[in-house]
């Protein structure tokens, strides 16, 4: 992976982004803050499929409703109380 300078990346943009393409990710570093890394939106695409959602997490729970506790049912607030 190629580093960049911000100043250098801003210069470069469209070579930036050709390697990106071309060669895969590349980083642009700035002196005060953490470096960010730009790559195709193909191989941003492949690495976040390999994940589950939440919901996906959620809906192919290995628990069963036994394991879960107890909902008590919602408090109604009513006018009256205010």
């Amino acid at each position: 992976m190629r580093s960049w300078s911000v100043s250098e990346a801003r210069a470069n943009i469209s070579k930036v982004f050709d390697a990106a393409l071309k060669l895969g990710p590349q980083r642009i570093e700035r002196r005060d803050s953490e470096p960010v890394v730009m790559l195709a939106e193909s191989d941003w695409k492949r690495l976040t499929a390999e994940y589950p959602t939440l919901a996906d997490l959620i809906l192919n729970s290995p628990l069963a409703d036994d394991d879960l506790p107890v909902r008590r049912p919602a408090r109604a607030v009513t006018e009256d109380r205010f």
